[in-house]
């Protein structure tokens, strides 16, 4: 997008937060309290971001034979090598403290008679640990008690229908952004900005993804000059009803950890053949178990049977609402179900403050790779991750101010030709059938080269041009992504958590480090041209040496 900041309607702020999930609510409500002005810039309105459709819970160790540590052990197993045991444990040491302090003031999680929090089981926990809330809409209450807080804080300004397109940076500090308000150009600025935009489930055909989660924090944050990491971890959900002109709607994991077993065509269970957790298995496991059942019975859905659940219609209402709606009683019939795109474990890479290497600039929940998530996310420990980062990027603003900018600094890009396109949502549609295609639940060389090949021929086209509404900005930001998702895939040449390949099945010591990609100067849609086992290796990180060529990011 052009535009010159001398010239647009300007807007100030101690601290810009882009997102209402809960880690964007969190820092605002946090940073308000602390004194700061807050401008909230969401993309569609407050109450549309994946923290609202979050069905699971809040992993938290607060039952009688549980402790952090156990916590702990069962996010390091689930990530598959990957997860910072440092990180996770600030994530499993402060996070009950967390849910408490939003339990007490006003979140109304589901309780035992004796007043004491309720606590569900999910996939690869050694414990009942999951806090809910109206039995499967846990993200809808974390989001209305969020907002309701936020809205009786008067230092946060929300602006909604806001679609931050650019980062202002400068000499490695961050100043604030660019944005379309209502199809205006305006420029905020602000001493620190925090990205909590979401993740890219949007990106793929099949997700259960909210519209907005197309990666759009995280192509701005390396356009600017951020690191991302860990970027082909993409988790595939193994559950969400796959009935024709249905929506890829969410069947809760809680739904297995209540004793739901998955069949296939059948009518057989298979799970126990393929892992001693059976339908308790890791994510990954489950899905790709799942995706090969499909394939051998050429069908594009299983089974999830919940009718041995006792009230399982009042355990999930929502659940067995969406059902009935599409034809089926869950307590008398199987859902069909398939895997869709749910959640990224990498993004932009961020301390343990949420800092990025952008002084300035912080990133948290799914926008950001704090090391938690590892190769493939424990289930319900991503609104856990929101609430902890979310509060302590805020921390980290409130302790360590960074000075004024200096008056009378602009920024401009006129650079980019002008050009309205009339093929758009065509292209979009395209990139997701790529994604889908060459990027999913199974992957290898062949196919991944050829993702990145036709990625790079729509953007050819459209690289270069001026955005010039939300519709292209979109779609900008989804061509980045894609690559950044398609080449670090590429990159790492074994099998681990999220990302499995075909061609090398197997986990590899050698890979157990993570893939730190880095913004070079040429752009992002670069020639994939190194393909050795190991790169330049900096603590633990194999950090992306490809130089670009072609088209320019």
């Amino acid at each position: 997008m052009n535009f010159d900041t001398r010239e647009l309607p300007s807007y100030d702020a101690d601290a810009l937060v882009i997102g209402s999930g809960v880690a964007g609510l969190q820092a605002a409500w946090y940073l308000a309290r602390a004194g700061k002005h807050v401008l909230l810039a969401v993309r569609d309105t407050l109450l549309d971001s994946n923290t609202n459709k979050a069905q699971g819970g809040i992993a938290a160790s607060f039952g009688a034979d549980d402790n952090p540590e156990l916590h702990l052990e069962d996010t390091l197993i689930a990530g598959a090598g990957l997860s910072d045991r440092d990180i996770s444990a600030i994530v499993t040491e402060e996070g009950p403290k967390d849910v408490k302090v939003l339990w007490e003031n006003g979140a109304e999680f589901d309780t035992n008679p004796d007043g004491t929090l309720m606590l569900g089981r999910e996939g690869c926990h050694c414990r009942s640990r999951i806090v809910h809330a109206h039995g499967d809409a846990t993200g809808a209450e974390v989001a209305r008690s969020l907002n309701a807080l936020v809205a009786k804080e008067k230092n946060v300004e929300p602006m909604e229908h806001c679609y931050v397109t650019d980062l202002l940076v400068r000499d490695g500090r961050c100043y604030g952004a660019v944005a379309l308000h209502e199809d205006r150009k305006v420029v905020i600025r602000a001493n620190a900005v925090v990205l909590a935009t979401g993740g890219t489930g949007r990106l793929y055909s099949k997700t259960t993804n909210p519209e907005g989660a197309t990666g759009s924090g995280m192509a701005m944050a390396w356009r600017a000059g951020a690191a991302v990491m860990d970027m082909e971890f993409v988790q595939f959900h193994p559950t969400t009803l796959s009935i024709q002109g249905c929506p890829n709607f969410l069947i809760s994991e809680a739904v297995r950890g209540a004793g739901g077993i998955l069949l296939n065509l059948r009518g057989e269970r298979f799970m126990p053949k393929y892992h001693p957790m059976k339908e308790l298995a890791p994510r990954d496991v489950v899905a790709r178990c799942i995706f090969k059942e499909m394939q051998e019975a050429g069908s594009p859905f299983i089974y999830l049977d919940a009718t041995g659940i006792e009230d399982v219609t009042e355990k999930f209402p929502m659940i067995a609402e969406t059902c009935r709606q599409y034809g089926v009683d869950i307590a008398k019939q199987p859902i069909p179900i398939a895997p869709a795109a749910h959640y990224m474990m990498g993004g932009v890479h961020t301390d343990e403050w949420g800092r990025t290497n952008i002084q300035g600039l912080y990133a948290c929940g799914e926008t950001a790779a704090t090391g938690l998530q590892g190769a493939n996310r424990l289930a319900s420990n991503s609104l856990l991750e929101g609430l902890v980062f979310g509060r302590r990027a805020a921390k980290d603003i409130v302790d360590n101010p960074l000075p004024e900018a200096e008056q009378g600094l602009y920024w401009q890009e006129n650079s980019l030709r002008e050009e309205t396109f009339d093929d758009t949502a065509a292209c979009i549609a395209e990139t997701q059938d790529i994604m889908t295609k060459y990027l999913g639940i199974r992957r290898n060389a062949e196919d991944m080269s050829k993702a990145i090949e036709e990625l790079y021929w729509i953007a050819r086209r459209r690289m270069g041009r001026a955005a010039m509404n939300a519709e292209e900005l979109d779609l900008r930001a989804r061509l980045t992504v894609d690559v950044l998702i398609a080449r670090a895939a590429l990159r790492r040449q074994e099998s681990r958590g999220g990302h499995y390949r075909t061609d090398f099945p197997e986990t590899r010591e050698a890979w157990a480090h993570h893939v730190l990609d880095e913004k070079h100067e040429e752009g992002l849609f670069a020639g994939i041209t190194e393909q050795e086992e190991t790169g330049d290796k900096n603590n633990g990180y194999d950090v992306w040496t490809g130089r670009a060529a072609g088209v320019m990011a």
